[in-house]
């Protein structure tokens, strides 16, 4: 065999080698990056505190509103946030959304997963109308999560009201 012959065997082995090793990269980014965004569904839920979080994203509409911040979309998560994020407060941070949509209107969406699509609408002050994104729940006044996978499975938005009314009870000092 020349060494012609050699070389074309070589990069044709790398060159049919190197889509699989590409993709078996990005499979386990992604199952690790889904794995991360499934865990923060509870938290989110069930142990953060929504009044913390509505005054949070209330901050973001008067920092848009006051000029600091400009309406649109920031990337929150990943290894390259938009800079601006930064300014963002604390708690919003520490739940880690994939990103967060502030509307002119003074609208906060933070969604938490771009593959199941989940996350909260927090409607500014003297804001009225809620939030026209279907398959939601209502925290409390003013912040509604929502999740598309109660149009799949109505069941679960039950089963998140339900457990939702249990926190209010429990955090409300009731047996």
């Amino acid at each position: 065999m020349s060494r012609r012959d050699k070389w074309i065997i070589t990069i044709g082995v790398v060159c049919g080698i190197a889509p699989f090793v590409y993709l078996g990269y990005f499979a386990v980014w992604a199952i690790r990056d889904l794995n991360s965004m499934e865990a923060r569904r509870p938290v989110l839920l069930y142990q953060t505190d929504h009044r913390a979080l509505l005054e949070a994203c209330r901050e973001l509409s008067r920092q848009v509103a006051g000029g600091e911040l400009r309406h649109g979309e920031y990337r929150v998560h990943g290894h390259h946030p938009d800079p601006e994020t930064r300014q963002f407060p604390q708690l919003i941070l520490d739940l880690d959304p994939l990103r967060a949509e502030i509307e002119s209107n003074g609208v906060v969406n933070l969604m938490m997963s771009p593959v199941v699509l989940y996350g909260v609408y927090a409607l500014p002050e003297n804001h009225e109308d809620p939030p026209a994104y279907p398959w939601r729940t209502e925290l409390i006044d003013g912040l509604w999560y929502y999740d598309e996978g109660f149009r799949h499975h109505p069941e679960r938005q039950k089963d998140v009201e339900e457990l939702l009314k249990k926190k209010a009870g429990d955090s409300s000092g009731a047996p």
